[in-house]
Order: structure tokens, then sequence, then C-alpha cells
């Protein structure tokens, strides 16, 4: 189980964050994280969406870039900015040559702990299969069956790629997700959470 403390070290990104309040702090209504981030790192993960949460970031030290409904921006640190549901984004990536850290506050619409665990336990194993390089180059995993998996927990919680159409990625979490589940693939698998 994800609790305060627990941290996810992504060798792709090399970014590392750690909890400072999971479900169980915030009874259900998200998470709170504290991501560092080395200097010219890579964002972790690509240009997404989500359906019904808001996500809130504060960059700690350093500066940041990100990018919101389709444009690049830069943060000092002490600037927060708030992403609303339905608005595609890019978390914060480091713009400078000093260490970045900044706080990311993910705030459900309706309380749902199972979501914090599933969604957090998502990047924790991506941050496995990364260790073990089974990421492709944009950090998702390689397998299409691990791909399909991971997809469909995410769609599960409303959270999308922005970059395929929601139609389409609806269809592949149904039929590619369900197989992958059939075949024993897991968006979270337990050594990665425990």
């Amino acid at each position: 189980m994800i609790h305060a403390g627990f941290t996810i070290d992504n060798p792709f990104t090399k970014s590392r964050a750690v909890v400072l309040e999971s479900d169980v702090e915030t009874k259900g209504n998200g998470w709170l994280l504290e991501v560092r981030c080395p200097p010219k790192g890579r964002p972790d993960g690509g240009e997404h969406l989500h359906l019904t949460w808001t996500e809130t970031f504060e960059i700690i030290s350093g500066t940041a870039y990100y990018k919101l409904d389709g444009s690049q921006h830069t943060a000092q640190a002490g600037q927060k900015f708030v992403v609303l549901p339905r608005h595609a984004h890019i978390h914060p990536w480091n713009a400078g040559d000093t260490e970045m850290v900044y706080r990311q506050s993910d705030q459900f619409e309706q309380p749902n702990p199972q979501a914090a665990q599933d969604v957090l336990g998502v990047f924790a194993t991506i941050a496995r299969l990364a260790r073990d390089g089974k990421v492709n180059n944009d950090g998702f995993p390689k397998h299409p069956l691990q791909m399909g998996a991971t997809l469909k927990t995410l769609i599960k919680y409303g959270a999308y790629d922005a970059s395929i159409p929601i139609p389409a990625q609806n269809f592949i979490a149904a039929t590619l997700g369900s197989l992958a589940e059939v075949l024993g693939y897991k968006a979270v698998y337990p050594q990665d959470v425990n």
C-alpha cells in the first residue's frame, strides 16, 4: 500500500517523487507529492488530461518548464499553477542547471481512495519497468499488452493521453487492456507498491 514516505525513483527521467500525503491523509481526495528533477531532465510523462480531477503545482526551488493547453511556460521558485479538469498538460520539468523541486497536489472531484492507490501504483510500476529497460523513448511500457493494462487502469480514473482521441483510447483499453488482464498483465504489480 502506498502511504506517506513512499518513494518513486524513475531512472528514465532521473526524477524522485516522495509521497507527502496519500489517500489515507487526504481521506481519499487525492495525494501530495514532492518531486525532485535533475538539471536538463525530461518530463515525467507526456501530454495528458484528467476528466475529473484538478492538479496544482508549486515550484519549491529552481526553474521549471511546463506545458498547458499546448503552450510551454516557465515557472520560478514560489510560483504555482493549477490544471483544471479537461486541460491538456505536461508536468513540470527542469529548465535550469541546478535541481528543481516541485510539489504536486491532486484533488479528485469525489473521494476515491482506490484511484490514488492505483494511479500512484501505475507510476511506481512504470519506474520499475524503466529500471528493467522495458519502456520506450517516451517512457511508456514497450510491450503492447503491458501498455494496454496500464492504459485501462488510467482510463478507469479519467486520465487520457492528449494526443490520441478519447474514443480510440477507450476502445484500446476495452480490447487490448482486457486481453492483457486475462493474460496476467497488470497496471500495478504488488512488488512495486509494497
